[in-house]
């Protein structure tokens, strides 16, 4: 006898306001497994995908099958993959990435039963024909499967084993290095290692390098030293169904100011924002930590426009000029008088600039709002139907002095803090950026706290702890003269 394993798909998409449902069923084949094969709606092709697969308990399944990059209750279908599974039922949801509408469904797997079910994925947007790359900084994976991963994943860049320092931790968590040319010393204990030494030795080995979150306690001596090439703005903290609420690795957050599962993502930002507004040029980027989290390869991840052609190189300096936007959800990819983020606008003496700002959104979740963030503050907010019926664009934005502003969407997400922001644009009156003095007092606070911390760490000698509070007092220098420079509160 041949039984039939009930198979139900639904399909949920949200393009801008629009909602979409499909169901399917499968028909029986064969004895004893399901076959899964993933195309592409348009083309028809195969393409590679990710699935979480879940038992009536709601358990994980664990396939333990050759070929699929297996980790964290997920795995990898590569065009078409047999199943085989025990009777019961089951759910699942099949991603190919932040550009291709989730699947989501339910079946009931009957005793011999032995199924295939084809699984047509719609694509909502296409981010390379329009310039734009995505990459994770933040991977500990193994290498072999990173090529499936990327293709599920529609990633470009995601630096492997390989390209990255054994940095011992906890610095492994907090500084990322990228194409280092050689190696570096990580034999050093790590208590008491100088961070920022180890910031001079990759500079030296030609490395890039990329601080995994904006809260380190060591954030303003990176910053004084002018040698971080970008900061994850969206890190290893935010997870694929929740956060990790805690600032374990840095200075934490006041939970009066940053309260819940949003109040590590809203710290981050923050931070990130008081850089900004010291003058700084520092671009976003992001990371999963996928490998030491669950979080599939590219949940987090940071989108740079390369224009026409792709190439490695391209991708690194696009990062480094903050032409980017970060996610992990919408992607929102922003262009003001036809430049993306990083773009400079010069303000003569007198002069009032008005920007128009043109915006592409595509996402799979509900965006609470899009916000213009204006010198670290909430210039205008729009919710996604205002934005609609103005055809994409947001309302003029004016400056009349130097600033920064960048542009925002929130989602309703409630497991996680999810949302997607521009890389900065700038704008320099008579060739100065805007410092705040606010800003600049709030790294110099930092500081004063950073001390205290190295003061009172008991697993130090007292040649690592002077050392340490040198690069704390050359830090606070730098910012002693930013404070006396500023020309905004």
């Amino acid at each position: 006898m041949v039984h039939r394993a009930v198979f139900i798909v639904a399909l949920y998409s949200i393009i801008a306001t629009a909602v979409l449902c499909a169901r399917s069923d499968a028909a029986p084949r064969g004895d004893g497994q399901l076959t899964i094969e993933v195309v592409d709606s348009a083309t028809g092709k195969p393409i590679a995908a990710r699935m979480h697969l879940k038992n009536s308990r709601g358990r994980p399944v664990r396939l333990r099958l050759p070929n699929t990059a297996e980790f964290g209750g997920h795995f990898y279908i590569d065009g078409q993959l047999a199943l085989p599974l025990r009777i019961g039922q089951y759910t699942f949801e099949l991603d190919a990435g932040p550009e291709y509408r989730t699947q989501s469904g339910h079946f009931q797997f009957e005793r011999h039963a032995d199924d295939s079910k084809r699984i047509e994925m719609n694509r909502s947007a296409n981010l390379a024909e329009e310039g734009w790359y995505g990459g994770d900084l933040h991977v500990v994976r193994r290498a072999a499967d990173l090529p499936l991963i990327m293709r599920a994943e529609s990633l470009r860049v995601v630096p492997v084993d390989g390209e990255r320092s054994p940095v011992e931790a906890p610095l492994a968590s907090q500084l990322l290095l990228f194409n280092l040319q050689r190696s570096l010393n990580t034999k050093q204990k790590s208590v008491g290692r100088s961070s920022l030494k180890l910031i001079e030795e990759a500079r030296a080995a030609d490395a890039r390098i990329v601080a995994s979150i904006p809260y380190a306690w060591d954030m303003p001596v990176w910053l004084a030293s002018g040698q971080l090439d970008a900061i994850c703005l969206i890190n290893h903290h935010t997870l694929r169904d929740g956060v990790v609420d805690n600032e374990k690795d840095g200075r934490p957050r006041d939970r009066s100011l940053f309260p819940g599962r949003t109040g590590n993502g809203r710290w981050a930002e923050a931070v990130y924002y008081h850089i900004l507004n010291c003058g700084l040029r520092i671009a976003p980027a992001a990371g999963s930590g996928s490998g030491m989290n669950d979080n599939p390869v590219g949940i987090n991840r940071v989108y740079v426009y390369c224009g026409e052609e792709f190439s490695d190189e391209a991708w690194w300096e696009g990062l480094e000029a903050g032409r980017v936007f970060v996610s992990n959800g919408p992607l929102l990819r922003p262009m003001v008088e036809g430049h993306p983020p990083g773009h400079v606008f010069r303000l003569d003496e007198g002069e009032t600039l008005t920007l128009e700002i043109a915006l592409e959104l595509a996402t799979r979740v509900p965006v609470e709002y899009l916000q213009i963030v204006k010198n670290g503050l909430v210039e205008n907010e729009a919710r996604l139907a205002d934005w609609a019926k103005q055809k994409g664009r947001l309302p003029p934005l004016q400056f009349g002095d130097s600033g920064w502003f960048l542009i925002r969407a929130v989602t309703t997400n409630q497991k996680t803090y999810q949302f997607a922001s521009s890389g900065p644009y700038h704008v320099e009156k008579g060739g100065e950026p805007r410092v705040s003095r606010r800003s600049a007092q709030f790294f110099l606070d930092w500081i004063d706290a950073a001390e205290a911390r190295v003061r009172e760490m008991p697993d130090l000698d007292a040649q690592a702890r002077q050392a340490m509070l040198a690069e704390q007092e050359s830090a606070r220098r730098y910012f002693e003269e930013l404070l006396a420079a500023a020309n905004a509160e």
